[in-house]
């Protein structure tokens, strides 16, 4: 049974497996009158309070239902929050690109920082590199929409994921859970806790998952790929001398193969220049600029050289968190953290031959420091704090080009191979202060602001090689991004009963600028990839209210955002070589709303829905010699995201029985800043399921399923026209059924 996300054991009347339901993971009853004593409590503003005295908007799911649902990272998390998307930007075990409402970075850049950032126990992600990882034996997720510009360690103009691990307790328990499912994939997890002295307790958890891709690959001595991932978490909380000690040691290792991308030729006739239509693509008519069609009809099959591909990623992290109650109405917290990341990652992006493919490597460290302090008064509440984060990468990336020329004498002057060779320095400082002032028994004031320094200095250096020559420093580059800037918010909540709260927000986000450390294939390209701010406006009306009996549930959120020197990630598709930049795009608008809506008709039942619309999502132009960013609708941003599920709990012969339904639709999207009808994915519906038996109280038998009805999506489309005459894709998983076994003590 699942756990509330308060650490509070909640009844099966109070399932917690809604998805998307804003905000209703973490409910505390008091006993007694409904209507004035339950409370709905989350993080949303760094420390635990009533959801009715927060101006976010915010959607919480529990760590059980993500155990459930076999949500393995945060990749797959986006699919639980409405106008949320996420993908691996250049295939499994590369960095992930998120997008909520309408704002994100689809880049698959190392060097870059998202504006959605992920916070693991209160420490921020940092580059593209840290937002990878494993969800396991966690107490909740919050995912806040919208700036986070005033309380959180660095800016992000889209939003927050808030992950917190299940604590330590001063009890011995723990679980296991094994999985074993379709496409070869198994999954081993649980934790152990245990009291270490009175005032001291530790928590260790695992997890591990090997598993295939869909993909069949009939390319000879290469296979669908697949990954191997081990990941573990200690954590040791003690009470010390009126501190509150929380020590994390982390680590993840992968090792595997990137799933084989599908290549689509786009030419009916290749003689004439004649083209397949977009919904043509794809099948055996259709040809590539070296005639290549795909080598079936089956949508999971392909050919793709990439039996010598690899993926291999070693992390570890720690961090320090300590607290103390400076007097009756002060207290501070200090966080210490550092990670260490490296990869490296091979990939291909034409299929059968060897015509674009490279290496993605980097080895990234990271430390950040911050202080808060909380100051409690009679009607008002202060959190103060400074921040400071150093992060340092070294990128020895590859991109090799049209290497099967090589061994053509007529065609020997194409081929060429870049070698990268860069280094980046971030630092951050900033100060912040937010004060929460009740100005009535209705109306309460949140009013902060926050003062940002950033800088990042960066080295670009590039080799040469070709058939003919080798060339050392093909470029050299040095130089240095840096900006001041600050960042504000300001709210009101309006109480109008205690079941019916309103807000009205205000806020300026700001991203800092910085060096897209990208593929170039000149010097003049490496030296255009620096990029300046951006700047988000965002007013929100949104509205919480349940009915007495708190059966019924319903979250509202109306938005509307500014987008000042919007960052957008480019691809120029002219040229025989891949080129993408990063860069600032005009000014943008977006619109839209999210409403949730939970409902508990009869005890054990609970149906839920999530709606997420969008119809204003705006690019703006931005035209700079053959870079040109469109004035179309920003890319994976679809008009709809809906969600919805039922699940129930019974009794049936004196057994415990569990089942979940549910599904994720989402509307058309555009995957770059042309709105190209052949880089288009029209909307799909992935169902899913899971039937539980509790065998007895320590021990659960479940069968699950994703993609119930073998939905045929893409996950990624790529323009490749210029070099490969082809859309480079990779195409979403197939249905998957799998069983589970758990048992805990």
């Amino acid at each position: 049974m699942a756990r509330g996300v308060s650490g509070i054991s909640i009844s099966v009347a109070l399932v917690l497996a809604v998805p998307s339901c804003s905000a209703f993971a973490s409910i505390e009853k008091q006993g007694g009158d409904v209507d004035a004593l339950e409370r709905i409590e989350v993080f949303a503003q760094r420390r635990l309070q009533d959801l009715h005295d927060v101006s976010v908007a915010v959607t919480v799911l529990d760590g059980e239902y993500l155990q459930q649902r076999q949500i393995k990272d945060a990749v797959e998390l986006a699919a639980l929050v409405p106008n949320f998307m996420a993908s691996q930007a250049a295939a499994e075990g590369t960095t992930p690109a998120f997008t909520l409402r309408g704002v994100g970075m689809f880049d698959y850049n190392t060097s870059t920082v998202s504006p959605i950032a992920i916070y693991s126990d209160e420490v921020v992600s940092g580059g593209a590199n840290f937002m990878t990882g494993q969800l396991f034996d966690l107490e909740r997720v919050e995912v806040l929409r919208g700036p986070q510009g005033t309380l959180f360690g660095r800016n992000t103009t889209g939003g927050a994921v808030l992950l917190r691990s299940r604590l330590p307790e001063h009890e011995f328990s723990g679980y296991i859970r094994a999985s074993a499912a379709e496409q070869q994939s198994y999954r081993v997890q649980g934790a152990v806790n245990a009291p270490v002295s009175e005032k001291t307790a530790a928590r260790f958890a695992f997890n591990w998952q090997d598993y295939q891709y869909s993909m069949t690959n009939l390319f000879p001595g290469a296979d669908g790929g697949g990954m191997e991932q081990a990941s573990f978490r200690l954590l040791l909380s003690s009470e010390w001398q009126g501190w509150s000690l929380l020590w994390r040691l982390h680590s993840e290792h992968w090792s595997g193969q990137p799933k084989p991308v599908y290549s689509a030729g786009i030419f009916r006739d290749l003689a004439s220049g004649e083209r397949c239509s977009p919904a043509e693509v794809g099948s055996r008519d259709c040809v590539d600029n070296f005639g290549f069609s795909v080598p079936s009809d089956d949508y999971w099959t392909t050919s793709a050289n990439t039996g010598y591909k690899r993926n291999r990623t070693d992390s570890w992290g720690s961090s320090l968190q300590l607290e103390r109650a400076v007097s009756d109405s002060v207290s501070m917290k200090s966080i210490t953290a550092y990670k260490s990341f490296n990869r490296f990652h091979s990939w291909d992006a034409d299929g059968p031959g060897q015509f674009i493919e490279g290496v993605l490597a980097s080895d990234n460290e990271f430390f950040s420091q911050e202080v808060t302090w909380y100051w409690q008064q009679a009607e008002r509440f202060w959190t103060v704090g400074l921040f400071y984060l150093n992060e340092r990468l070294v990128q020895n990336n590859e991109l090799d080009l049209f290497r099967d020329f090589r061994a053509v004498p007529e065609l020997s002057a194409v081929p060429a191979t870049f070698i990268y060779r860069n280094r980046l320095r971030n630092e951050a400082m900033a100060a912040y202060a937010q004060v929460e002032q009740q100005l009535s028994s209705t109306w309460q004031l949140t009013a902060g602001v926050r003062l940002t320094d950033e800088q990042t200095r960066y080295h670009a250096n590039a080799d040469l090689d070709t058939v003919a020559f080798y060339l050392d420093d093909f470029w050299d580059l040095s130089g240095k991004v840096s900006d001041t800037e600050w960042t504000a918010k300001f709210a009101l909540i309006q109480r109008l009963n205690p079941r019916h709260s309103l807000y009205y927000s205000y806020s300026r986000g700001y991203k800092s600028g910085g060096y897209n450390a990208g593929f170039s294939s000149s010097q003049q390209e490496a030296a255009d990839s620096a990029y300046d701010p951006e700047y988000l406006h965002a007013w929100e009306l949104g509205s919480r209210w349940r009915s007495a009996d708190a059966n019924f549930f319903w979250d509202f959120a109306l938005f509307y955002y500014d987008y000042r020197d919007q960052q957008s990630f480019v691809n120029i598709s002219s040229g025989a070589a891949p080129y993408h930049v990063l860069k600032n795009a005009g000014d943008g608008r977006i619109a839209g709303l999210e409403s949730d809506w939970r409902y508990r008709p009869a005890a054990g039942t609970e149906l839920q829905l999530s709606v997420g619309y969008i119809p204003l999502a705006k690019l703006g132009e931005y035209r700079q010699g053959a870079i040109f960013v469109a004035d179309t609708r920003l890319p994976f941003t679809p008009k709809w995201t809906i969600g919805a599920s039922i699940e129930q709990h019974q009794v049936v012969a004196q057994q415990a029985l569990s089942w979940q339904l549910g599904v994720r639709y989402q509307s058309a999207i555009y995957f770059d800043q042309y709105q190209d009808p052949y880089a288009r994915q029209d909307g799909y519906a992935l169902w899913h399921g899971r039937l539980g038996w509790q065998i007895n109280a320590d021990l659960e038998l479940a069968l699950w399923g994703k993609n119930l009805f073998n939905q045929k999506y893409a996950e990624l489309k790529f323009d490749s026209v210029a070099a490969l005459g082809a859309y480079t894709q990779l195409r979403g998983e197939a249905r998957q059924l799998g069983l589970e076994l758990s048992y805990q003590f």
